[in-house]
């Protein structure tokens, strides 16, 4: 005879779990979203204007215009859904938040280290970095505000902002490997080991209040894995032997290092991406819409079916930290369609290649 469990919800949710709900009637339908493919940038604004989406257009329409306005407003509207998140749950779990919106200070970070390495100004930038001016992110989410994006942008070199961020408890990691980029004049060492920092963070934030926090834990672990893969992947197509890259694996995903060594050992590229769908479950990439060879469709397209898995399943978890960060993942799945649709719109990219960048909706 089967017993019955009773699950029991941590009540310091309800409030939070309110406050989410009510939020949630923002966000843009498919339908809507869709039809975006049928306008131009100008058509685009003029119908997100007519959603939430006007209060950060109105914002910044006297300081930018399109193309740049589009993508700032819609960077500075996932800035304010994270805020509401951000303030949402108990205290005891506010950490856990904290931990996982750092990731845009460390997207921030890496805008900067990059915009300096190939020689940007600061307004060539800011449209790159999530939440910055009008509504920025460091200040509920990181250590970062905006006067400090400003003072790394005026910094003369990379050593002198990796020196900059040691106050902020990212220059540290980075110290780590400035002996490396003044060897090899390359860059990306730091910005893997900034992803290894971020990580490493937000799995030690992690903790089982009432046993209800599983999915979202299982969710970082296939994040860590397309992270991985991801890195491999550009390693193979360049050449770069796995060994040379193994100490730059991310730990606590589901795959450990000899599984992702053999999927690097796969014959081409397109084979081992090949390897990674199959082994998560997924239909292999020549036969589910994208085109192999692309790394980012590639990638969202893997993304979008994390979304897929763990949207409805967290939404299901009413009253705890599962449905905040179903919220969370619905925010960030907007911006990443809507900036697809925009930038694909730009550089004039065909309609399909914008659907596969947006992973494949």
């Amino acid at each position: 005879m089967k017993r019955s469990v009773k699950i029991e919800m941590d009540s310091t949710y309800s409030g939070s779990y309110g406050r989410i709900r009510a939020a949630q009637v923002e966000f843009l339908s498919d339908n809507f979203i869709s039809s975006f493919y049928e306008m131009d940038i100008e058509g685009i604004t003029r119908a997100l204007s007519t959603r939430q989406y006007k209060e950060d257009i109105d914002q910044l329409y006297s300081l930018y215009r399109n193309p740049e306005l589009l993508e700032m407003a819609i960077n500075r509207r996932l800035a304010v859904r994270n805020r509401i998140a951000l303030f949402a749950p108990p205290p005891n779990a506010a950490d856990i938040l904290r931990a996982y919106l750092a990731k845009w200070d460390v997207q921030n970070i890496k805008s900067v280290l990059t915009a300096k390495f190939l020689g940007y100004s600061l307004g060539q930038t800011e449209a790159f970095l999530v939440g910055f001016r009008q509504a920025a992110l460091g200040i509920f989410a990181g250590n970062l505000r905006n006067e400090d994006y400003n003072l790394l942008l005026s910094l003369p070199d990379i050593e002198a902002i990796v020196e900059a961020l040691s106050k902020y408890g990212y220059g540290a990691t980075l110290l780590q490997e400035i002996e490396r980029y003044r060897k090899e004049n390359d860059i990306s060492p730091m910005l893997r080991a900034l992803d290894r920092y971020y990580y490493r963070r937000l799995f030690s934030s992690l903790r089982f209040y009432l046993g209800s926090e599983g999915p979202v834990i299982r969710y970082f672990r296939e994040e860590v894995d397309l992270k991985n893969v991801m890195m491999l992947l550009i390693a193979k197509d360049l050449g770069i032997p796995f060994e040379t890259i193994r100490e730059e694996i991310i730990p606590n995903g589901n795959l450990q290092t000899e599984i992702l060594g053999s999927i690097y050992d796969e014959g081409s590229v397109e084979a081992a991406m090949t390897r990674f769908a199959e082994r998560i479950g997924l239909k292999g990439p020549t036969g589910d819409g994208f085109v192999s060879s692309d790394f980012r469709s590639f990638e969202a397209h893997i993304r979008h079916r994390l979304y897929e898995k763990y949207a409805s399943l967290l939404s299901a978890q009413a009253i705890s930290i599962g449905s905040i960060f179903a919220f969370i993942l619905r925010a960030e799945r907007e911006r990443e369609l809507l900036l697809s649709i925009v930038k694909g719109k730009v550089y004039g990219v065909p309609e399909e290649k914008i659907k596969a960048l947006a992973g494949g909706m």
